[in-house]
C-alpha cells in the first residue's frame, strides 16, 4: 500500500481541520507519499529509542503523537539527537506522520480516551476550548423504490443522518421521476430516446462536509442509475463542535460521581483553568499546569488533579493501534 493512502486513512481517524491554529506540525514530516508500506510504528513521541526500534523491526512508517521537529530547522546537526535521528530515519527510508491536536480533539482521539477512563461518556460532553464546527449540508436522493432500503443503509453507513444521539434520521416522499435516455447510454430502466416514468422516493437526510465524499461513494455502489440525481444544501444548523478538553456529568458508577461536572484535557491543559470552571466543572483531571494555573484554580475553588502530561496522553496509543488494524488489516502494525 502507497503512504498516500495510509494517510488518507490517518486523516480520516484525524481530521486536519479538527486541530489547533497554532499547530501547523501534523501530517507527514518526513517521507515520500509514494513509498510502499508494509510495517507502521505506533508512539507518542519519536525518540532515539523508537527511531531504533523502527529500524530494527524494519517500520517503513512512524504515526506518532508529538512531532519529530516542533520548530522550524535552522541547521541538521548531525552530532545532535534530532540530526542523528532524522539521519537514521532517512538512510532507513523510514516515514513519520504526525497527529497532534488534531487527534486530541477527534472522535476516540486522545480527549475522549481521557474522558471514559474518568468515567464520562464523550459523546456527551462539550468542548472546552473549540477548534471546529462541524458544516453541515441537507443530501437529496432520488431513487427507484425497491431500491430505497439498500441506499437507506449506505447512507447510515457513511455517517448520513447522524443528529445527536440518533442515527438513520431521513425523511422520505414517494413521486414520480422522468428522464430520456440519449445516445451511449445504458439505462437501468427504459430505452434510448423513449421518455420514462419511474415510481421513485425523495430520500433526504443531513450529513457532515467531511463525510460527504463517503456518502456519495457508497450511494453510488448501492444506486442502480447511471446517473444518480442528487441535491446538496447548505445548512446554518450547528454541527457538532470538536476541540481540546471536555466537560460533562459523569456516571454514576465513576469514581468521580460525587462531582456534578468534571473536566478532563489530556497533556498541557493547564490554561484551560477558566474555561473549566466557567463551565461549571468542579474538578478538572489535566496531564500538567504551571504555577499560576494552580493558583487560578485554588482561587476559584475548582478542584485540579494533575496526573501527567505522558500517563493522560500515552493512553492514545493502544486505541489508535487497534483503529489502524481495523482499518488497514494487510499492514503490520507494531
Amino acid at each position: 500500500m502507497k503512504l498516500k493512502a495510509v494517510i488518507q486513512v490517518l486523516n480520516r481517524i484525524a481530521p486536519p481541520q479538527y486541530a489547533c491554529s497554532w499547530d501547523k506540525q501534523i501530517g507527514l514530516q518526513l517521507g515520500d507519499k509514494h513509498a510502499a508500506i508494509k510495517k507502521i510504528l505506533v508512539t507518542l513521541d519519536v525518540t532515539s529509542q523508537i527511531v531504533d526500534k523502527a529500524v530494527r523491526q524494519k517500520a517503513d512508517l512512524i504515526v506518532a503523537h508529538h512531532a519529530l521537529f516542533f520548530r522550524p530547522l535552522e541547521n541538521i546537526d548531525l552530532h545532535q539527537p534530532l540530526g542523528r535521528n532524522i539521519a537514521k530515519l532517512l538512510k532507513n527510508n523510514i516515514a513519520v506522520f504526525v497527529a497532534h491536536t488534531n487527534l486530541d480533539a477527534a472522535p476516540d482521539g486522545v480527549n475522549w480516551a481521557l474522558a471514559r477512563r474518568s468515567g464520562l461518556e464523550p459523546e456527551q460532553c462539550e468542548a472546552l476550548e473549540p477548534t471546529y464546527r462541524e458544516r453541515l449540508y441537507k443530501y437529496v436522493v432520488f431513487v427507484p423504490r425497491d431500491n430505497v432500503e439498500a441506499v437507506h443503509a449506505a447512507i447510515a453507513a457513511a455517517g448520513g443522518g447522524h443528529i445527536g444521539r440518533y442515527t438513520d434520521c431521513t425523511f422520505r416522499q414517494e413521486g414520480t421521476g422522468t428522464f430520456r435516455p440519449l445516445a451511449g447510454t445504458q439505462p437501468y430502466i427504459g430505452k434510448q430516446y423513449q421518455l420514462e416514468k419511474v415510481n421513485e422516493t425523495r430520500i433526504e437526510t443531513i450529513i457532515a462536509e467531511e463525510k460527504f465524499g463517503d456518502l456519495l461513494n457508497a450511494v453510488r455502489v448501492k444506486h442502480p442509475y447511471e446517473e444518480i440525481a442528487y441535491d446538496l444544501y447548505p445548512l446554518k444548523n450547528s454541527g457538532r463542535t470538536y476541540g481540546i478538553g471536555l466537560v460533562g456529568k459523569p456516571d454514576k458508577n465513576s469514581q468521580y460521581a460525587r462531582y456534578k461536572k468534571i473536566a478532563v484535557c489530556s497533556g498541557s491543559g493547564g490554561s484551560l483553568v477558566q474555561k473549566a470552571y466557567d463551565k461549571g466543572a468542579e474538578l478538572f483531571i489535566v496531564g500538567e499546569a504551571g504555577y499560576h494555573d494552580q493558583l487560578l484554580a485554588e482561587e476559584l475553588g475548582l478542584e485540579l488533579k494533575i496526573c501527567g502530561h505522558r500517563e493522560t496522553e500515552e493512553i492514545i496509543v493502544p486505541v489508535l493501534k487497534q483503529k489502524l488494524k481495523n482499518e488497514l488489516p494487510e499492514l503490520e502494525i507494531l
